[in-house]
């Protein structure tokens, strides 16, 4: 038997997102729009507050590892969204899984997901993948004339 004082701060308890993006240094021109989105996020999902902990990465894969590293074990999120870059995304597969967190990739590479494996099950890709835009540019390109 249990009080629903003692149950009270389980039902309450916020959701915890960090964001990691390349709001700086290479990759900025895909990780500043992503930045920009934090406030057009929702605040709150079934009665729950939801944070957002953004964190820039510089678009440097080892600050990507810190900053993910941070957002597990210092913040605790339930969930990160990024980060920018493929080859960033590719360096913290293998934390989300240890951890146990999942991982929203916002990259173009399908290397994050595929070949699927038991790592890469905490990867979620949220963009087309690569291989599809090039196709649709190189047939724009054939059909405009494009020859170099």
């Amino acid at each position: 038997f249990l009080s629903s004082s003692l149950l009270a701060p389980l039902a309450n308890a916020d959701i915890k997102i960090g964001v990691i993006s390349s709001s700086t240094g290479p990759i900025a021109l895909v990780g500043i729009p992503q930045k920009n989105t934090i406030p057009l996020l929702p605040t709150s999902a079934g009665g729950e507050k939801i944070t957002y902990l953004p964190l820039d990465d510089g678009s440097d894969p080892t600050a990507t590892v810190k900053a993910f590293k941070k957002l597990i074990d210092e913040e605790h999120v339930d969930a990160i969204i990024g980060p920018s870059g493929s080859g960033n995304a590719m360096s913290v597969i293998q934390f989300a899984a240890e951890s146990g967190t999942p991982m929203l990739a916002p990259v173009g590479t399908a290397a994050v997901v595929l070949p699927m494996t038991e790592q890469k099950k905490w990867v979620f890709k949220t963009t087309q993948n690569d291989d599809l835009i090039a196709e649709a540019l190189v047939e724009h390109m054939k059909s405009t004339g494009v020859k170099t």
